[in-house]
């Protein structure tokens, strides 16, 4: 064994940090490491806004190495597999880090070559996406360059990174289409592989009313499966598994969402 500590988190983004801190605060002798290999922190919540046009992306980023709690020991470098008959993490330099509890917090990975035609085009042709960092500040552009017709914003199946995030920037573009004077011009429809618009039942009635005041169109059971950008068509199988066809000008996607892979081969991951 490398190294042993008392907690060890697996991931630095938001949520790792935040549990690192809290049990940093709470532990009168706190022995919590972080594993995060990334040098910089992104605030991906921040992302929408961005693709809204109200803050710039370099507000969402700021150094890892100033966010680690105090109290708390930063090992950066990646996971490669999860060994919880050792109470262990093997990391990919080769060491083994052990522990008494286990805190996961790797987050997920965006699958953007399981959606066909869509890889080399994102940010440009008129589809988008507010799911990098590289990528949110071209949302804007595409939402400002707008001229009518239909915009298109999906959503997969789950897991996913905050599932309202894929409503949240549909409603900060119709907005915007309003404001330009686009809307009255212009079909958005929510296509979504979900069966409703939100899995809370509470949350849902007070969404299903925002979608109808706005006049927005939903989709629901219709997962994305290709894009044609010279057409500017995004290809959909629906909850009877017929393939559908929606032309568009403009598309927010989503894409479909996988935890890391050190975390599905694990012990730990269920049947699926």
């Amino acid at each position: 064994m490398s190294e042993h500590h008392r907690i060890v988190v697996v991931g630095g983004g938001t949520g790792g940090i935040t549990v690192a801190a809290r049990l940093c605060r709470a532990l009168d002798e706190p022995d919590v490491a972080i594993i995060e290999p990334s040098a910089t922190h992104y605030y991906q919540p921040l992302w929408t806004l961005v693709g809204g046009g109200a803050v710039s992306r370099e507000a969402s980023a700021r150094p890892e190495a100033d966010l680690i709690p105090d109290g708390a020991t930063w090992i950066q470098a990646e996971v490669s597999e999860l060994l919880p008959d050792e109470d262990a993490v093997q990391l990919a330099d080769g060491r083994t880090i052990g522990y008494d509890h286990l805190v996961l917090a790797p987050g997920l990975t965006l699958r953007w070559d399981a959606v066909e035609g869509l890889e080399g085009h994102l940010g440009r042709d008129g589809i988008c996406s507010n799911y990098a960092y590289d990528q949110c500040e071209r949302t804007w552009e595409t939402i400002s360059a707008f001229e009518g017709g239909t915009a298109l914003f999906t959503m997969p199946a789950p897991p996913i990174k905050c599932a309202g995030a894929p409503q949240k920037i549909m409603y900060l573009a119709d907005d915007a289409f309003r404001k330009a004077g686009v809307r009255d011009r212009s079909e958005v429809i929510y296509a979504s592989a979900t069966p409703g618009i939100f899995a809370v039942p509470e949350y849902a009635a007070t969404l299903n009313r925002v979608i109808e005041r706005r006049g927005i169109e939903t989709r629901y059971q219709h997962a994305l499966t290709a894009i044609r950008p010279d057409e500017r068509e995004a290809v959909f199988t629906d909850g009877d598994g017929d393939e559908v066809v929606i032309g568009y000008e403009m598309i927010h996607v989503t894409p479909p969402q996988v935890p890391p892979e050190f975390v599905a081969r694990s012990p730990l991951a269920g049947a699926g």
